[in-house]
């Protein structure tokens, strides 16, 4: 079955690459009154069942005052994505986190929600953090550069004609994999199927945000599922792929919505690394369990204390509502109740956890083309989400319809999930 998208020269000292807050924010939030900005359902149409999402407009993000961050703040909480239109210019670094970071006020460390980036490389005296495929804007380096091409020139001081390394499911998902010429004719894949956390340590950002800067153009794609349903969903090229926590716990039968309400998910020490050498499924929402797994004795140095281990299910603190909120490939462990004074069963065999997480509870069932919103990118937008009551997949695109450049940004929050 086919689904079209209806929406269709300075020195950076390394002991500054994760700054103070009060060393990065730029200003105090500008005081006023009243907000001059306006919230804009996001009408999903044709079968789509997504009830998420807004648009918007009267807010200069360069220059928010702190009426129009209260609009925000509660916005997104209602809406959980915000799509800001028409903005009279690049969002700037400085800006992105300030308005990123401020939804924590209780963080102070103001950190990179995946920890300490490694040197990169160096330009003109700057010296650059990051990963070939996530490098940080050196003057805000909470802020990333993510997508695939070259970037703009004389870009935030990072070289001339500097490529972000694109992500390809055919380093990660299990094969068969899409063929060169089925992918360069529009034929793409979920990649992967998450919230933005560390899975260690580090508590997961409560938003993020992402300015598009270049943006592919040419024909929608076509996301194949290659599971064996025959789901297929048309959308914009590059776009970011979101479902609701929410909807994921609605679908459940009233027997696994007890078991989810009550029970929690380890994930593994350095998760990212331990599944660096597996291969994802297809569709991007488990890791296959084939024996893969880098073994936990040959992880980076780990603390038990240092493990995340979360509630199935996530309160938004603004509404109330509920949300399963899980990263499949990260699940190691499972610590199953069905009330809150029931006997805890403990799963640890990662085929057992898996089947689970697939078949009966987490991913399978929200993703489902009418449940998706797959939001078209437009040069200039900036959309923020709620980080704790949404997952969402980048997708791929022919190599032939240019770069892909996007800045994020993503803030370590104070706490941990608690339900």
């Amino acid at each position: 079955m086919v689904f079209t998208s209806a929406t269709t020269s300075m020195t950076i000292r390394p002991d500054l690459v994760i700054p103070l807050k009060a060393a990065s924010v730029t200003g105090t939030l500008r005081h006023s009154d009243v907000s001059n900005g306006k919230v804009i359902p996001i009408v999903h149409k044709g079968e789509s069942k997504v009830d998420f999402g807004a648009e918007v407009y009267g807010i200069d993000l360069n220059d928010f005052s702190d009426a129009d961050f209260a609009l925000i703040h509660d916005a997104l909480h209602k809406h959980k994505l915000l799509v800001f239109k028409e903005q009279p210019g690049m969002l700037k670094p400085q800006q992105q986190y300030r308005l990123t970071s401020s939804f924590d006020p209780d963080e102070t460390i103001g950190g990179f929600a995946h920890g300490t980036d490694p040197y990169l490389t160096s330009h003109n005296g700057v010296d650059i953090y990051g990963l070939p495929n996530r490098p940080a804007i050196p003057i805000q380096p909470q802020v990333h550069i993510l997508g695939r091409g070259e970037v703009p020139t004389d870009h935030y001081s990072l070289p001339p004609k500097f490529k972000i390394k694109g992500i390809d499911h055919v380093d990660f998902h299990l094969p068969p994999h899409i063929s060169t010429e089925d992918r360069e004719n529009g034929a793409s894949r979920f990649y992967q199927w998450h919230f933005d956390g560390s899975l260690y340590n580090i508590p997961p950002p409560r938003v993020g945000c992402l300015l598009a800067v270049r943006t592919p153009k040419g024909p929608d794609v076509t996301v194949r599922w290659d599971d064996g349903s025959g789901s297929e969903l048309k959308i914009a090229p590059g776009a970011t792929a979101v479902v609701a926590g929410s909807r994921a716990l609605e679908l459940l039968d009233d027997e696994l919505k007890n078991i989810v309400l009550y029970s929690r998910i380890e994930y593994a020490p350095h998760a990212f690394k331990w599944m660096s050498t597996a291969h994802s499924t297809r569709l991007g929402h488990l890791i296959e369990t084939e024996g893969l797994e880098v073994p936990l004795d040959r992880l980076p140095a780990w603390e038990q204390s240092k493990l995340c281990i979360y509630p199935m299910v996530w309160s938004n603190p603004v509404t109330g509502e509920q949300s399963l909120q899980v990263h499949g490939q990260g699940a190691y462990r499972l610590y199953l109740k069905t009330a809150p004074d029931a006997e805890e069963t403990i799963v640890d065999d990662l085929h057992e956890v898996r089947a689970f997480m697939h078949r009966q509870v987490v991913m399978r069932p929200v993703l489902s083309p009418e449940n998706i919103y797959a939001h078209p990118h437009q040069e200039q937008d900036v959309i923020l989400w709620y980080n704790r009551a949404l997952w969402h997949s980048i997708t791929e695109f022919p190599e032939s319809y240019g770069p892909r450049i996007m800045h994020q940004c993503n803030v370590a929050a104070s706490d941990h999930p608690s339900g």
